[in-house]
C-alpha cells in the first residue's frame, strides 16, 4: 500500500483506535473487521461488509450463551469429583513474573500449556478424522465450528497468560489491580478464549453423545483454569477493550 493511501486510510473516523491491541487475531470470525485499521491495511483488497460483521457477532453470541448454560453443569461435576474450582494459592499467583521463561513456569501458564498438549492427544485418540489444526468434521457443520474454536484458542490461551504475567511485572505495584492495566487486558483475552473453548466443547459434547464422558474432564480443566485466573486477576474482566466492550451486542 502506498504511503498516501495509508495516511488517507488512517484518517477514516470509522476505525476504532487500538481495537487490535486486545483481540484474538481471528479476523475471519471478528464482528468488527470493518472498524479495524490493522485489518484494513492487511486486507486492503479483501471483500468486507457490515453483513460479515453481523454474522460473526451472532456466532459468538450463540457460543457465549452455551458457555453460560454450561456453568451450572460444571459446578455439579466439580462437586461430584471433589474438585475445588478456586484452589490456586497466593504463592503460585505471585511466582515467576519477570520474563518469558519464568512466566511459563507459573502455575497458570503451565496449566494452560498442559491443556494445549492434552488436546492434541485427545483429538488423535478420540477423533482421528480431525487432522492437525484444520479441524475438519465432515459429518456436521456444528461440530466443524466447535472444533475450529477449540483449535484456535488451544495455544492462544497460554500465550495470553504469559503475556499478562510479563506485563504485570512491568506495572507499578499500586496499579496492579486497576482494570485499565495492560496485564488485565491480556488476561481478559485469555479468559474469553477459555469461555469460548468451554462453549465449543459443550457444543461438541451435545453433538457427539459417545464422547460426553471423555469431554467432561476437559471442561473441568478449563473451568478450573478460568476460576484460578479470575482469582489471580480479579479486575481482568472489568478491562474495557476498545470496540468490543464499548458497543452493545459485541463481545
Amino acid at each position: 500500500m502506498r504511503t498516501k493511501d495509508l495516511i488517507d486510510l488512517a484518517g477514516d473516523p470509522n476505525f476504532i483506535s487500538g481495537i487490535y491491541n486486545y483481540c484474538d487475531r481471528w479476523c475471519e470470525r471478528c464482528p468488527l473487521t470493518s472498524r479495524c485499521f490493522l485489518y484494513a491495511t492487511e486486507n486492503r483488497d479483501a471483500e468486507d461488509s457490515a453483513t460479515h460483521d453481523i454474522t460473526n457477532a451472532e456466532f459468538w453470541y450463540r457460543l457465549d450463551e452455551v458457555f453460560r448454560q454450561t456453568q451450572e453443569m460444571l459446578t455439579l461435576l466439580a462437586q461430584e469429583r471433589g474438585i475445588d474450582l478456586s484452589a490456586i494459592s497466593d504463592e503460585s499467583i505471585n511466582d515467576s513474573r519477570n520474563d518469558v521463561d519464568e512466566a511459563r513456569k507459573n502455575e497458570l501458564s503451565l496449566a494452560a500449556e498442559n491443556y494445549a498438549i492434552t488436546i492434541d492427544k485427545w483429538f488423535a485418540e478420540r477423533m482421528p478424522e480431525v487432522e492437525g489444526t484444520a479441524a475438519l468434521c465432515p459429518s456436521e457443520s456444528g461440530q466443524t465450528e466447535a472444533v475450529e474454536v477449540i483449535r484456535w484458542y488451544q495455544l492462544q490461551i497460554a500465550t495470553k497468560i504469559v503475556r499478562g504475567l510479563i506485563a504485570l511485572d512491568d506495572e507499578p505495584e499500586d496499579d496492579v489491580d486497576e482494570f485499565s492495566c495492560d496485564s488485565n487486558g491480556s488476561i481478559k483475552v485469555a479468559l474469553l478464549g477459555i469461555q469460548r473453548s468451554i462453549g465449543a466443547w459443550r457444543v461438541l459434547q451435545m453433538a457427539r453423545l459417545d464422547l460426553v464422558e471423555a469431554i467432561n474432564p476437559i471442561l473441568l480443566t478449563l473451568e478450573t483454569l478460568r476460576c484460578d485466573l479470575e482469582q489471580a486477576y480479579p479486575r481482568a474482566m472489568d478491562f474495557i477493550r476498545p470496540g468490543f466492550d464499548e458497543i452493545e451486542g459485541i463481545n
